[in-house]
């Protein structure tokens, strides 16, 4: 972790205080002219994925050829666990702007089959941007190493095994951005693989978005999908030498 104020602040949050007195973080945060913003526009497209399990209830008439518009949807409050960014009982609308991206972060197997709900924005989304596709000209490397540390948390994969301690400090500053004005946090997903980028700017243009504001969208179809083979890529992390974990992506890539 590059920020210091980051980590400083996390560790007062999951082991001292709830509500931190260090308010470093937040100061930086609160500094809109130097907050990287990301805007969506009325009627574009966003997706979410739901994998389908055998007994779950699936509409068969298009547009809505899977999962329902209502179950395509934000989790009723009820059942709205923690997450990421939202609080028990807070629901808020967990998307990607790419329907491959919002398919992999449901972390299907082979042979699973996927309802891709397509969401439409009715209204602007005003989004702050940890992904900084529009970097501002005055941003401070203190802040961009923030953004940098706050992205890769947000974007960390979702397990059985965590904690909720583990959500608290990101749970914190969702409600923090949200309540200085802005519509949702855009991030990356891990599971944008770099091999297909043919740019510097192409993973960019694929991310996921956690939106607080979801009255401002709706869901207007859903599509199934089917996972027919996964690509796993891997790197040698010991000081071994001589074993080959090169992806079939890779090595046919490395014979052109």
């Amino acid at each position: 972790m590059k920020s210091n104020e980051l980590d400083l602040f996390i560790k007062e949050i999951k082991y001292n205080n709830r509500n931190p007195k260090n308010q470093q973080v937040l100061d930086i945060l609160n500094d809109k002219d130097t907050n990287p913003v990301l805007s969506i526009n009325k009627e574009e497209l966003l997706f979410r994925a739901r994998i389908v399990e055998p007994d779950s209830p699936l509409e068969r008439k298009q547009p809505f050829y899977g999962f329902s518009e209502k179950d395509s949807f934000v989790p009723p409050v009820n059942k709205t666990k923690d997450m990421r960014a939202n609080y028990k009982y807070i629901p808020y609308l967990y998307c990607s702007n790419k329907p491959y991206i919002a398919i992999s972060e449901v972390k299907p197997r082979v042979g699973a089959k996927i309802s891709v709900a397509s969401i439409l924005v009715l209204d602007t989304l005003k989004l702050f941007d940890l992904t900084m596709q529009s970097k501002p000209i005055n941003i401070t490397k203190e802040k961009e190493d923030l953004l940098n540390d706050l992205s890769e948390i947000f974007s960390k994969p979702i397990t059985a095994d965590d904690e909720y301690l583990d959500y608290i400090p990101s749970q914190y500053i969702s409600e923090f951005i949200k309540n200085i004005g802005y519509d949702g946090i855009v991030y990356r997903s891990v599971y944008d693989n770099d091999i297909f980028n043919l740019s510097s700017n192409a993973s960019k243009r694929r991310y996921n978005i956690v939106i607080f504001n979801y009255d401002k969208c709706k869901p207007v179809a859903t599509n199934m999908i089917k996972i027919k083979n996964i690509n796993i890529e891997c790197e040698l992390i010991d000081e071994s030498s001589g074993l080959d974990v090169n992806s079939p992506i890779e090595e046919a890539l490395s014979d052109l």
